[in-house]
């Protein structure tokens, strides 16, 4: 079929666009290899190593080449079996030896080069050091921070290995690539790892693992554990494969010959090529097999297989939570109520001092940069599903990971590949999205009906309430009407300007019109919008500590406050109206105003007891936690902790970050456990018009299909 004079051009900017400049300013022909072999003392902490690295240099008019070991190395000997006068200078560089090779003057580059490196020493493990408890733990983490291996310094480089490794014969060895072998002779072990693909860097993991193995088509599964425990290793293996199979249906066969599911005395969650590393305490908790694992399981295509342009914005997270942490959600009728939750994280934690555009985050560095880098990376997403429908969408995502695979790749390429899938440019899209910060507020000032031409017209008065910069965006906009019990919904386009009229056409009388139904804009709510939760108090720019009277847990209160960084507030002193407040105990002078909002929200407080959504909880051994909007301040909110005991103070002091989504929480016990977690009813203030006054008329949604039909079998 020919294709449109456009969709030509489309093509040719896609193919200069993979072929460009960025892709031929490498410094290497193809990637460096290492041969490694390594005698490792995890008990010493130290380590024999040598490194036969094998290079292709694409060299112009430089003399030289830099490589970094770690400065507990004490080097044996570098040697270079090539014809000519080659210099090594080697010089300290803070905990770092920089050694430089220079070529023999006046000749060119080799094809290849072959340099060997021989070194002894104390491994540094960057996960442990500087930490007095961790240090304690002879397990083994070494990865390109270690500088266990020469590393370039040349930001571009990519490389492949081989990774011989003896150690004491109850320990075991993980690494990305196949494992070749694993034998004990003599007593030591000796295991052989070897990695064919590309990789960004080198990974090292050592410890005394009970071993299960499973097998999914032709990957390699396994599961390290550091005590044998089959029923939890089953599980895991058992979900991995349901994992892979998903994945491989929604975007193309798995990248590696295995995958891994290692486990760390240390409290990680971490994503490597082929394996993941979990903590001991984390994979015990059931929830973690449908959260975090396919997380990692998915980064396999996402960051550890196509890798993220370091001179780019670091698109993988959130495109990894976009089809594990939302998409799962999604299959179960519920996409819309996580991407509120992302919106009201950007509300509590994202202000006009922390905001910044997509292409500059790197990393998740606090609740900030992850709800710009995870949040609003998904919310972009699914803006551009809504631009170039799901067919495309996913088409682009397969053709993405099929090209792009072990290279690197930035938001030039992933537009490029939308664009081809969608056969128009997106580059108004992008610019907006990734290169702007920022977020529209939307309103609708007004709506309004008239029959025309035997249809009922809608004019709907939009408004962007945000300032500059304005937002250019396809807006969904559902309307309910009379004798039918589902809207009418249309995606209609919402220009760059303050304010803007929009229509559209219905067959029957208008009854309702709500703004963004299924919450897919990125954009800033309005406060009245968002159901309080003990994330806004966290987030809130200050916030002030009214602390109790009289009451028997008054100084751990007190320390709990001054952890916050709360401002306390005298017993007798009104609390400013700036801010978010801080109550505690139960016995508080603002427990009055509290338990007259709480009852609005069903929560009855007797002598005994507290009811919340028809339980019951005693006052006994039990932690309260609840967040309403101020009295006098409804953009404010006041959490109120009511703690079951001191000993309780430190767990509730760790693990409400963790709720920010909630408003009410309850629990048990001195740890303390959680039993019970709440959100309050949300509102669409400001985005909905019921056309007849006094109409009671409750608009719903049906649930809309899901990106995909099919879901894990796990």
């Amino acid at each position: 079929m020919a294709r449109p004079a456009g969709q030509w051009v489309l093509i040719a900017i896609y193919f200069f666009l993979m072929t460009g400049p960025a892709h031929t300013a490498s410094q290497w022909n193809r990637p460096s290899h290492h041969q490694l072999t390594v005698t490792l003392d995890p008990l010493t902490r130290s380590a024999k190593i040598q490194d036969i690295l094998t290079l292709h240099p694409n060299i112009k008019g430089k003399a030289s080449l830099t490589f970094l070991l770690h400065d507990s190395y004490q080097i044996d000997e570098i040697e270079i079996p090539h014809q000519g006068n080659w210099k090594v200078e080697t010089k300290r560089d803070q905990n770092l030896k920089r050694i430089t090779i220079f070529k023999p003057e006046g000749q060119a580059w080799p094809e290849f080069l072959e340099i060997r490196f021989r070194y002894h020493g104390f491994y540094f493990d960057p996960l442990r050091s500087g930490n007095e408890e961790a240090s304690k733990d002879t397990a083994v983490f070494l990865s390109r921070a270690s500088y266990f291996y020469p590393v370039s310094d040349l930001d571009d480089e990519l490389l492949t290995f081989s990774l011989a490794v003896t150690t004491p014969p109850e320990w075991k060895v993980v690494s990305q690539g196949k494992r070749i072998r694993e034998t004990t002779i003599n007593g030591p072990r000796h295991t052989f790892w070897q990695c064919d693909d590309p990789m960004e860097e080198i990974f090292l993991v050592a410890d005394r693992f009970h071993e299960t193995t499973a097998q999914h088509e032709d990957v390699r599964l396994y599961v390290f554990l550091r005590s044998d425990d089959t029923e939890l290793a089953d599980r895991y293996l058992k979900a991995a494969r349901s994992y892979i199979a998903f994945y491989e249906k929604l975007l193309g066969a798995y990248p590696f010959v295995k995958f891994a599911m290692v486990e760390n005395s240390l409290q990680t969650g971490y994503g490597m090529p082929s394996f993941t590393l979990l903590g001991s305490r984390l994979i015990r908790f059931p929830f973690i097999l449908k959260t975090s694992y396919p997380h990692e399981i998915l980064h396999n295509w996402w960051g550890n297989s196509v890798y993220v342009d370091p001179k780019s914005g670091n698109w993988s997270e959130g495109l990894t939570s976009y089809l594990s942490d939302h998409l799962f959600p999604e299959l179960a009728g519920q996409g819309d109520r996580y991407r509120f939750q992302l919106l009201m994280n950007t509300l509590n934690y994202v202000n006009a001092e922390n905001d910044f555009p997509l292409e500059k985050f790197q990393g998740r560095a606090d609740r900030a940069s992850q709800a710009i880098g995870y949040g609003k990376m998904v919310m972009v997403l699914q803006m551009l599903r809504l631009e170039v429908g799901d067919k495309a969408f996913l088409h682009a995502l397969g053709d993405f990971y099929f090209t792009q695979r072990f290279r690197r790749a930035g938001f030039r390429e992933l537009r490029a590949h939308f664009e081809s899938a969608a056969g128009k440019s997106l580059e108004p899209f992008f610019r907006q999205w990734i290169k702007l910060k920022g977020a529209p507020q939307l309103e609708l000032a007004d709506a309004v009906y008239e029959e025309f031409a035997g249809e009922y017209r809608v004019s709907l008065d939009i408004l962007q309430k945000q300032g500059r910069p304005l937002f250019q965006l396809t807006l969904p906009v559902a309307v309910w009407v009379e004798g039918q019990k589902n809207p009418h919904i249309e995606n209609l386009a919402l220009a760059q300007k303050d304010r803007q009229t929009l229509r559209l056409f219905v067959t029957e009388k208008p009854r309702a019109v709500l703004l963004d139904p299924y919450h897919d804009i990125f954009r800033k709510l309005d406060r009245r919008e968002v159901p309080a939760s003990i994330g806004q108090t966290y987030g809130a720019k200050s916030a002030r500590a009214i602390l109790p009277e009289d009451d028997a847990l008054q100084s751990g209160y007190a320390k709990f406050a001054h952890a916050l960084g709360a401002e306390p507030v005298s017993a007798t002193k009104t609390p400013a109206s700036e801010g978010a407040l801080w109550v505690f105990g139960r016995n508080n002078r603002m427990a009055t105003t509290l338990k007259n909002a709480l009852e609005n929200y069903g929560v009855v407080f007797e002598d005994d007891e507290i009811r919340i959504d028809e339980k019951s909880f005693p006052w006994q051994d039990h932690s309260f936690v609840f967040t309403v909007p101020q009295a006098d301040h409804p953009e404010h909110s006041a959490t109120w902790v009511i703690a079951g005991s001191t000993e309780s103070l430190a767990g509730l002091q760790r693990k409400l970050p963790h709720y920010s989504k909630y408003g009410a929480l309850v629990f048990k016990g001195t740890a303390p456990d959680n039993q019970f977690k709440s959100t309050w009813p949300a509102q669409r203030t400001g985005l909905l018009k019921i056309f007849a006054p006094g109409d009671t008329f409750l608009p719903s949604l049906p649930p809309r299909p899901p990106l995909v039909n099919f879901k894990p079998e796990f």
